[in-house]
């Protein structure tokens, strides 16, 4: 009897086991499948929005892949497509709340075009002295997705518009004999 308890045991543990493994294995494939159907959504939405009088039908395709889709790297792709789509429609606050988002928590690259895309808002909007100030913190802070010498050129472009010109050649001039290692002088 007791070799029959130990048999049975085993059993159990091996179906366990198995019923682990066939668990972690249907999350994969959701998964995968989720993904598959978030870039089918994405790729649909950019479509429509291609086609002369549907953007409001776009517009919802995006929102729509947003939520259901959220977190996965179409619905961050998403969020920049519909900020460009209320930036061109005049939502510049919509827009500007998206890029922010997608600037924080996207992945690398789309939060990097999100950042350039809110340095452009911030110069159409005539946000200069509070754009110089974000530049500076973020050249000495390192806390950007965008490249060192990117913020330099973006922070001198800026104050040159401030006419703050001699700090702009400054920065440049910086930039042209240290470029590995450029900080802001002021």
């Amino acid at each position: 009897m007791r070799a029959g308890a130990g048999t049975r045991r085993r059993r159990v543990g091996s179906a366990l086991v198995v019923l682990v493994v066939l668990a972690a294995a249907g999350v994969l494939v959701g998964g995968a499948v989720r993904d598959s159907r978030a870039r089918q959504a994405l790729t649909d939405a950019l479509v429509t929005s291609q086609v002369p009088g549907r953007e409001q039908e776009a517009r919802r395709s995006f929102e729509r892949l947003i939520r259901d889709y959220d977190g996965s790297a179409a619905a961050w792709a998403a969020h920049g497509h519909l900020a460009m789509l209320e930036a061109a429609d005049g939502g510049l606050h919509e827009a500007r709340s998206l890029w922010q988002r997608l600037a924080e928590g996207g992945p690398d690259e789309l939060a990097a075009e999100a950042e350039m895309n809110l340095i452009y808002l911030d110069r159409e909007e005539g946000r200069l002295d509070e754009l110089a100030d974000r530049l500076e913190g973020l050249v000495e802070s390192g806390e950007s997705h965008l490249p060192e010498a990117v913020l330099l050129f973006e922070l001198a472009e800026t104050l040159e518009r401030l006419g703050r010109g001699d700090e702009a050649r400054r920065i440049r001039r910086f930039e042209e004999v240290v470029p590995e290692k450029p900080r802001v002088q002021r």
